[in-house]
């Protein structure tokens, strides 16, 4: 895909907003009284569901966040399920669950924790990824998070962490998409799109691409600065996870300052390349795409330097140039080694980078030749002093500051002496393979799985330091493919092991209140001054109901006995403003403790389990106290 339909196809789909805030993933239920339960996702492209929606991943939904994907959330994503499950526990205690994905794709835990604190802050990596593929402008479609992420992250009872896996899968392309050297930008763009999971001509032609605007300017120490950097990749693996560990930290830490009454689920890493078919796999597709990346790049370097034949080849000349720039480079490592790393000799090669001409250095030369004692200065100035140039000089001295091991480079000339005749593609397959294998390396499962491994160790140590809840996802299904992101059914399963983590923190959140204690209203004064507490039932005013009182209202109902007006007020026992033979027969029901009872208002039904509650009657007013409560006397 050409960059200009990329940047029209990004351009087209976005309009961030800052104000209106991240579309929740359940919609309120306003039936629902007992309050709001707010959950946030924090992450990178694995929870924001990248790849979920299929078809071209240039274009996929959750690589920007867009007014479309807040609208509409990306239904497969793990924090879309989890939300699921919780608006139905919600539903059951009586609460609105809102969900928010925050997630950021081609975000690390660094860029995360930048975001909460900083805002103007913009992923460094999520736009040299859009500058650099799909050209300039493309990363305008970005804008700060941070007032969205302060909004939401605010207002959470739940907020959910899993990064880290960028700083470790993709550790070392920020540093190749960012740097000076085009070698590098154009590999680390080709890398990162085979990463995430594009076809190989499109991923081969991010790169190429680079190579192409920058061929008039490519040399040969750029490609071996290349070289050097690939066989470095594996040196700091360990740093890496610690740093990574480190920011996700500072993430925690970022969110509990902004809200230190939300709960944090600190979701582990899971490994994507666990089998040695996928790290097969992974190696072939990065030996395709990097080979012809390298290939162009040397050819690129030999064209600027006018060390190409007619047809195109490298000359002789150009890969025995190639052989003694790297044989000068050992001299000076070998002696730095020699000599233990001696300070006056970083001193020496720290000076010589500010020189702005070669002849500095013969003069520095023939001044230590000249004085005594300083044997290992008069040394390596013997190797400097080879150089005519002052920049090739410098360029070298930064190689040897910045690559611990070089030893590799001198096999690199030997592949590319051994095919300098032969067919280009042969070439370019051979020194792909020398060039890239440590890269393959480190993102197969071979090396990435002792890092996922150890980092998740270092985030439950952070979970345990900061009082987050680590969840251990790191088991799911293995992917049938090497794109490290899950699939639908990888998703479901983070969804699962999250809520089967926190269930119990939420619902102790969701709390039912407790029913008020009914309240009586309030009597006049006058009305509790003639208060009695003669109860409704007792017919003869003596203070209690018994059969008697039965008795007396039978007879009243029979027309055997009548009842003065002021009795007539504690015989209408079921208070519908008459007194009859069904009063009679529920107040013979309560006193004789019958089965045979009847319910309050005179409905008629056979109910052993309800016998019927006399209340008390306040007869100076018009108040009476009935089942408990006050009603008005008809």
């Amino acid at each position: 895909m050409k960059a200009s339909k990329i940047l029209a196809a990004l351009v087209s789909a976005v309009t961030l907003t800052n104000t209106a805030g991240m579309a929740a993933f359940a919609e309120n239920n306003n039936e629902l009284t007992n309050g709001d339960y707010n959950y946030v996702a924090l992450g990178d492209s694995i929870a924001a569901g990248f790849g979920l929606a299929g078809g071209d991943l240039t274009q996929d939904p959750a690589l920007v966040i867009t007014d479309a994907l807040l609208e509409s959330p990306v239904k497969g994503a793990y924090p879309a399920i989890f939300t699921e499950y919780l608006e139905k526990l919600g539903s059951e205690r009586g609460y609105n669950v809102n969900g928010t994905n925050l997630a950021s794709t081609a975000y690390r835990a660094e860029d995360i924790e930048k975001t909460i604190k900083t805002p103007e802050y913009k992923g460094e990596f999520a736009t040299g990824i859009l500058e650099s593929y799909a050209g300039e402008g493309a990363s305008n479609v970005l804008v700060p998070y941070h007032d969205i992420y302060t909004k939401y992250l605010s207002e959470a009872d739940l907020v959910s962490i899993q990064l880290g896996g960028n700083d470790i899968i993709m550790s070392i392309v920020p540093q190749m998409v960012y740097g000076e050297n085009p070698v590098l930008r154009a590999a680390g763009m080709s890398l990162m799109l085979t990463l995430f999971g594009t076809d190989t001509e499109t991923a081969i032609g991010g790169g190429l691409q680079i190579i192409s605007e920058n061929k008039d300017n490519i040399t040969s120490e750029d490609f071996i600065e290349a070289a050097a950097f690939m066989y470095n990749v594996s040196e700091n693996a360990n740093a890496l996870v610690d740093e990574s560990a480190s920011h996700v930290k500072g993430v925690v830490e970022a969110v509990k300052e902004l809200n230190g009454d939300a709960d944090i689920a600190l979701v582990g890493m899971f490994n994507p390349y666990r089998t040695e078919e996928e790290s097969a796999a992974t190696e072939e597709d990065i030996y395709e795409v990097l080979g012809r990346i390298y290939a162009a790049a040397a050819n690129a370097a030999a064209a600027g330097e006018d060390e190409l034949t007619a047809n195109g080849k490298q000359t002789a000349e150009y890969i025995d140039n190639l052989n003694d720039k790297v044989e000068k480079i050992n001299d000076i490592k070998d002696i730095t080694e020699k000599y233990n790393d001696a300070a006056e000799l970083d001193e020496l090669l720290a000076m010589v980078e500010k020189y702005d001409d070669i002849s500095e250095v013969q003069e520095l030369s023939q001044l230590v030749s000249n004085s005594e004692g300083q044997p290992a200065k008069e040394e390596l100035l013997n190797v400097l002093v080879k150089y005519d140039d002052i920049n090739e000089l410098q360029s070298v001295i930064d190689i040897i500051n910045n690559y611990d091991d070089l030893s590799e480079l001198t096999d690199l000339m030997a592949v590319m002496s051994k095919y300098r005749t032969a067919n280009q593609t042969a070439a370019a397959k051979a020194i792909a393979e020398e060039v890239a294998s440590p890269m393959a390396m480190q993102v197969a499962g071979k090396n990435v799985d002792p890092q996922i491994r150890r980092l998740n160790e270092e985030l439950k140590t952070v979970a345990e330091e900061t009082g987050a809840v680590y969840v251990d996802v790191y088991d799911i299904s293995p992917e049938k493919d090497f794109d490290p992101h899950p699939n639908a059914n990888g998703h479901r399963e983070i969804a699962d092991i999250l809520y089967n983590a926190m269930s119990e923190t939420v619902t102790n959140r969701m709390i039912i209140p407790e029913a008020p204690e009914p309240t009586e209203e309030p009597l006049p004064a006058e009305v509790i001054a003639d208060y009695n507490f003669r109860p409704v039932g007792d017919i003869n005013g003596n203070g209690k109901i018994d059969s008697t009182d039965s008795y007396i209202l039978i007879y009243h109902a029979l027309g055997m006995y009548d009842l003065s007006d002021e009795d007539l007020k504690y015989a209408d026992i079921d208070r519908n403003g008459r007194v009859d033979i069904f009063d009679a027969l529920i107040l013979r029901a309560y006193t004789e403790q019958s089965k045979f009872n009847f319910c309050r208002g005179g409905n008629r039904f056979y109910d052993p389990y309800r016998p019927y509650n006399m209340g008390y009657f306040y007869p100076m007013g018009n108040y009476g106290r009935y089942f408990g409560h006050h009603h008005r006397v008809r």
